[in-house]
C-alpha cells in the first residue's frame, strides 16, 4: 500500500494535466479507449459512488448527503467538475481523477469517517492534520492544520443547543436569510458573512441529549466544510473505501497504467550537439531543450535557438537534420529518418485566452532531473516582450531545458511553444497570428496543416493525441535537446 500511495502522490501532481490533455485517439492506440467512454454510475457499488460524492464535496461541487445514492444532484456535480477541469462531458477517466485526488487527501491528511462514541455520531475527520484547541464550557475544539476549517463538538440540553443555533443565525451577515432546518430530533443552521465565510451548526437528538457539531471555514475552504457537513451521520456510518476489484478500482489502475505509459513514451524528441559549429578547438559544451512531434514521420518542432550553432543534432539517439528554421519566430523543424512518433501534437484552432489555464511539458535541467516534467499556470498577458504580438505571457514555471516544449490549453491542444524566460515566463503563442514565410513553415497556424519547407514537407495530422514533449537529447538521454553552446534564453 505504501508504494501505491507513492504512485498516487506523484500521480496527483500530473495526472490531472495528463488526463486533461489526452484524447481518445491517443488512448485507443494504447488499448485504453474505455477510459474515455461516457460516464455511467450503473456499474458502481454504493461504496464507490459514496467515495465519488466525497471527492466532489471536497472540490466544492457537491453539497448533498454522502449516502452513495447517485441521483441528479450527484450527476450535476460531476458534470460541473468535468466541465471546469476538462471542458468536456464526464467520462470514466474523470471518475478516476476524482478518486485519485481523494486518495491523495486520505494518504496525506488521514481523512476518515470517525465515530465519536460520546456523540453517537460519525464525522469526516483529518486524523493526520488536526490540531486540538483549548476546550470551552460547551465544546471540544479542533482545527484543520492546513486550512481555516474548525470543528467544535458537544453534548447539550435543548436550551443550550437552541442557543448555539440562535448564535449562528445572528452571525449571518448577508442579505439572504440563514439556511435552517428544524425537526423534532434534528436541527441545522448555516450562515455566511460578507467575506464568504461560513458558520454551520447541526444538532441531533441522540440517547437523550443533543449532539451538536459546529463547523466554520473561510470562503477558500468551503469545499472542506461541505464535505465534513455532508458526512455527519447518527451512528456508525460506512467508511470511505473503494470496492476491491470493482469498476472504480479497475478504472483507477488503468488510469495509472496510462500515466506510466505516457511517462515511458512522452512523445518529445532529443537533439544533441557536442561540437561548436566554428570548429574551434577546446572542449565541447552541451545544452538542452525540448521538442515535440508534429508528424508521425518524426518531424519535431522546437526553438531555433535550441539548435543554434549545433553540428551534431539528435532526436533521442538518432542523428537528425534541420528541415527548416525561422529565426524571426525562433522556431525550427528537425527530423530523424529513424524516428517515428506514436502520437503527435494537436494544435488549438484559436488563440489562448487571457487567464485561461495552460500546461507546459518538457525536460528542464535534463542532466540533473533526468525526466519528464509538467508545470501548470495561466495566461497572464496577451503580448510578449516589448508588446510582441506573436508572444504571450504565462505564469507556469519554466527552467533551462523547457525551450521548445509545448504550451497546452485546457483541452490539451497546443496553444504555443515555450521560447524564453526573463523576469517573467514568456511563451511564443497565438500561433494563428504568425505569418511565417511559406517556404519555411507555411503560415504556422494552430492546425499546422501544410508544413512546407522548400522542397520538403511534412504532413501533420489534427487527430486527438498527446503532444507529449520529449526532450531533444544526446544518446545518454533519449528525449532532450542539446546544443553546442550555453544560452541565456530558456
Amino acid at each position: 500500500m505504501e508504494s501505491f500511495a507513492k504512485i498516487i502522490r506523484a500521480g496527483i501532481l500530473c495526472l490531472v494535466f495528463l488526463l486533461g490533455i489526452v484524447g481518445p485517439g491517443s488512448v485507443a492506440a494504447q488499448g485504453q479507449e474505455e477510459l474515455f467512454r461516457d460516464f455511467s454510475a450503473r456499474g458502481l457499488t454504493t461504496d464507490e459512488t459514496r467515495f465519488l460524492q466525497t471527492a466532489l464535496a471536497f472540490g466544492g461541487y457537491y453539497n448533498g448527503l454522502l449516502d452513495g445514492a447517485w441521483g441528479r444532484r450527484s450527476q450535476r456535480a460531476l458534470n460541473a467538475y468535468s466541465q471546469r477541469e476538462f471542458e468536456m462531458a464526464p467520462s470514466d477517466v474523470h471518475m478516476a481523477t476524482l478518486a485519485l485526488d481523494l486518495l491523495g487527501r486520505i494518504e496525506s491528511e488521514g481523512w476518515e469517517r470517525r465515530y465519536f462514541d460520546a456523540l453517537g455520531m460519525t464525522i469526516l475527520f483529518p486524523t493526520k492534520a488536526v490540531v486540538s484547541d483549548p476546550a470551552t464550557e460547551a465544546f471540544v475544539n479542533w482545527r484543520h492544520r492546513n486550512s481555516s476549517l474548525s470543528y467544535s463538538v458537544g453534548l447539550h440540553d435543548r436550551q443550550r443547543a437552541q442557543s448555539v443555533h440562535d448564535y449562528v443565525a445572528d452571525w449571518n451577515d448577508v442579505h439572504e436569510a440563514p439556511y435552517t432546518v428544524r425537526r423534532h430530533d434534528f436541527a441545522v443552521t448555516s450562515a455566511r458573512d460578507r467575506s464568504g465565510g461560513t458558520l454551520y451548526a447541526r444538532s441531533n437528538f441522540v440517547n437523550g441529549s443533543w449532539s451538536t457539531v459546529l463547523l466554520s471555514a473561510d470562503r477558500a475552504d468551503q469545499g472542506l466544510l461541505s464535505a465534513v457537513s455532508a458526512s455527519l451521520a447518527v451512528g456508525r456510518a460506512p467508511p470511505l473505501r473503494i470496492t476491491e476489484d470493482g469498476h472504480l478500482e479497475r478504472t483507477v489502475l488503468a488510469t495509472l497504467e496510462m500515466f506510466e505509459d505516457m511517462s515511458e513514451d512522452d512523445g518529445t524528441a532529443a537533439v544533441s550537439a557536442p561540437v561548436p559549429e566554428t570548429g574551434e578547438t577546446g572542449p565541447a559544451r552541451n545544452g538542452s531543450g525540448t521538442g515535440f512531434f508534429v508528424s508521425e514521420s518524426g518531424h519535431v518542432l522546437t526553438n531555433a535557438h535550441v539548435i543554434d550553432g549545433c553540428r551534431d543534432i539528435r532526436i533521442g539517439n538518432e542523428q537528425a537534420e534541420v528541415i527548416a528554421r525561422s529565426d524571426a519566430f525562433d522556431l525550427a523543424l528537425v527530423q530523424a529518418t529513424a524516428a517515428h512518433a506514436k502520437s503527435v501534437a494537436v494544435f488549438a484552432t484559436g488563440p489562448a485566452r487571457l487567464n485561461s489555464d495552460v500546461t507546459v511539458a518538457g525536460y528542464p535541467y535534463a542532466d540533473i532531473l533526468g525526466g519528464f516534467n509538467v508545470t501548470r499556470g495561466s495566461v497572464s498577458g496577451l503580448k510578449g516582450l516589448a508588446g510582441a504580438e506573436t508572444q504571450f505571457q504565462i505564469t507556469a514555471p519554466i527552467q533551462p531545458g523547457n525551450s521548445g516544449g509545448p504550451d497546452m490549453g485546457p483541452r490539451g491542444n497546443v496553444v504555443g511553444v515555450v521560447v524564453s524566460r526573463l523576469d517573467a515566463t514568456i511563451c511564443l503563442g497565438d500561433l494563428d497570428g504568425i505569418k511565417a514565410p511559406r517556404q519555411m513553415v507555411a503560415s504556422l497556424r494552430m492546425s499546422i496543416s501544410p508544413c512546407a519547407v522548400k522542397s520538403r514537407s511534412c504532413s501533420c495530422r489534427n487527430t486527438g493525441s498527446i503532444p507529449r514533449s520529449r526532450p531533444m537529447v544526446k544518446s545518454s538521454a533519449p528525449s532532450r535537446l542539446r546544443n553546442g553552446r550555453s544560452s541565456s534564453r530558456r
